[in-house]
């Protein structure tokens, strides 16, 4: 079976950097000075730049999408208004995969169609391996991921104008003719999004998330679909990804909300979890043994052709999955984060309860001999999003396997096209 389980299970041992050493490496001056844009950055650092200036780069995108969207123009900012104004930002307003990729593989019309305030529908459940759609927005390899309240968490995946338009003008939304495309190759200026959400409770502090209701899918204790309801969710994890001029392999930005997980610390040559006292976390029990962290939920069973996640015996699809952060966060890039968390800009808004993971780029991009461009750094890790793979996780090693469904060709690095439909009569799906 072709899915995105397969193509990121193969990256086990390809990545060598130890978290170790890219936590100890040193904040460097900054060339570039912390401020607040509504623009997204026109041009990257040179592949010969510092993390620092990556990790720049990664915050002035992540500003300018979360950026108030312009009413009635999806995807652009309203530059008149601050971050922390009221509406949709600017990346929630991108076209999601449920709007490109319509059933029996039809024309999704023009770009600037009316969004409704139930703007994403039905936000798939990570890891529900139940068909070949929505393996794209499972997560990277594992399995589902219930947090400590008992609750899923949700995915979605969304794009830009550019790419938007590039995949309508190819006809590429018809899984019949991405799947035989032989030369996809995104245009610079191509921004893809995938996001992660948990369920907000009471007793949760909503001020510390970005917010929105949406539809969600209902699941029995058994991790089977069974039906849908409203749901007010946070923002947990999100990954940026841009195709930029330069760099062929795209650049990778992935942040988190701060409460996910606790911070390490460096404690006599080990790094420890330091949980601040009285803080509960998203996805992590300070009660829960070592040996239980980061561990997949599933018992995995082929049922009808397709793998399924099932819960391992003595849990259910309610039984929290703890975890921790196994790469600890480097100090150049905590510096950044500092840098731009505590701008007086942002004290309005909730992103200054997020934080950047890491910016992975290519180091050598237009190296012929090495057409992957060497990941650096080697390891990037959503806790959200690569929750159970995350000693050997690098976004740019998986995604480089990236095909539409039932295709031998390479799709420049994107998932998008496992969402594609075929057309009446036909089935375009993913070889078992």
């Amino acid at each position: 079976m072709k899915t995105t389980f397969r193509f990121c299970v193969m990256l086990v041992g390809l990545a060598s950097l130890s978290g170790l050493a890219l936590a100890r490496e040193q904040a460097m001056p900054s060339t570039q000075a912390s401020n607040l844009s509504c623009q997204p950055p026109s041009t990257a650092p040179a592949a010969s730049a510092s993390q620092d200036q990556f990790d720049q780069y990664s915050w002035q995108m992540f500003i300018a999408l979360n950026w108030p969207a312009q009413n009635g123009q999806r995807g652009d900012p309203d530059c008149a208004k601050q971050p922390g104004d009221p509406g949709y930002t600017v990346w929630q307003t991108y076209k999601t995969v449920e709007e490109i990729f319509l059933p029996k593989g039809a024309d999704p019309g023009p770009w600037n169609t009316p969004q409704t305030a139930k703007s994403l529908g039905i936000i798939n459940i990570a890891a529900l391996k139940n068909s070949t759609q929505v393996n794209a927005v499972d997560q990277a390899v594992g399995g589902w991921l219930i947090d400590q309240a008992g609750n899923p968490t949700y995915y979605d995946i969304s794009a830009n104008e550019t790419s938007y338009d590039y995949i309508v003008n190819n006809s590429f939304y018809n899984a019949d003719v991405v799947s035989k495309a032989n030369n996809i190759n995104f245009p610079n200026g191509v921004i893809e999004v995938k996001s992660s959400w948990r369920i907000l409770t009471t007793s949760d502090n909503a001020s510390r998330y970005l917010t929105m209701l949406a539809r969600v899918a209902t699941f029995n204790d058994q991790g089977q679909r069974t039906g849908v309801t409203e749901a007010y969710l946070g923002l947990v994890g999100l990954h940026i990804i841009t195709k930029v001029n330069g760099y062929p392999q795209w650049i990778w930005s992935t942040f988190e909300q701060i409460d996910n997980v606790p911070p390490k610390e460096l404690v006599h040559g080990q790094w420890v979890d330091q949980p601040t006292a009285g803080m509960t976390y998203s996805y992590f029990n300070p009660a829960a043994p070592a040996i239980t962290l980061n561990q997949s939920p599933c018992d995995w069973q082929t049922q009808g052709g397709q793998l399924v996640c099932v819960p391992k015996p003595g849990t259910t699809f309610q039984t929290p999955n703890p975890l921790n952060r196994v790469t600890p966060i480097a100090e150049v890039t905590n510096a950044v984060n500092t840098n731009y968390r505590t701008d007086p800009g942002l004290q309005r808004s909730v992103l200054k309860y997020y934080q950047l993971i890491t910016t992975q780029r290519p180091l050598m991009p237009d190296n012929p001999s090495n057409p992957l461009g060497q990941p650096t750094p080697a390891l990037s890790a959503n806790v959200t999003m690569e929750s159970y793979i995350q000693p050997n996780s690098s976004c740019m090693n998986c995604h480089s396997m990236a095909t539409p469904v039932k295709s031998p060709y390479k799709s420049d690095f994107s998932y998008l096209f496992k969402f594609a439909n075929a057309p009446v009569g036909k089935t375009t799906k993913d070889e078992e």
